[in-house]
């Protein structure tokens, strides 16, 4: 019976050594980060705080460029590939033994509809920067297929910051093109109007 008990435990020893170790998550604030999907492997958040359109050489306000940070956490697959193959590349392992997702920066064109990655922070279970590697690579969403992923949580965005237009403006440090003002105006004055005659 000894050995028969012996021989169990062994091999549940061996069984649950092989399964990949449980990750702590990456803190991601509810009130600052907006949850949009999950994968099997990843969950998707951008930041509603800081979230702004971008600034030109003159600190005007461009409405059609969307800045936004945003979050993804990984499960313990996605996790043990990324530390993977960095050993693969003999890259530094320092922290990664608790890595546990990625910070990314985004910069949305929504005249052209294309996405494009600026900058990407390796994080820990602490939301800790381990590594911040710049990027320049996008992606236009009209080639992306409609259940891609990427393309749904881009269009979330782009579609939360249609509905936040006033706070993102207010947010931006910079000016308001004067025709995006008169354009701001006429659409309240029809409002106006058309709140009237209701």
């Amino acid at each position: 019976m000894r050995k028969l008990m012996a021989a169990i435990f062994m091999v549940s020893t061996v069984f649950f050594s092989s399964l990949p170790a449980a990750s702590a998550e990456v803190p991601v604030p509810d009130d600052i980060y907006k949850w949009v999907q999950s994968s099997p492997r990843t969950n998707y958040y951008f930041n509603m705080e800081q979230m702004c359109f971008a600034v030109d050489n003159e600190g005007m306000i461009d409405q059609n460029v969307l800045l936004v940070p945003v979050v993804k956490t990984y499960d313990p697959l996605q996790i043990k590939d990324v530390q993977d193959k960095r050993r693969w590349k003999d890259s530094d392992m320092t922290g990664y033994d608790d890595f546990a997702g990625v910070a990314e920066y985004l910069r949305i064109d929504l005249g052209k509809k294309v996405v494009t990655e600026t900058e990407i922070t390796d994080l820990d279970s602490t939301g800790t920067g381990l590594e911040t590697r710049s990027l320049n690579r996008s992606w236009e969403l009209a080639k992306l297929s409609e259940k891609n992923l990427d393309r749904i949580f881009y269009e979330a965005i782009i579609d939360y910051a249609g509905k936040h237009k006033d706070e993102l403006i207010k947010r931006t440090k910079g000016t308001v093109k004067p025709e995006d003002k008169a354009g701001a105006n006429g659409k309240k004055n029809h409002k106006g109007r058309s709140a009237k005659n209701a």
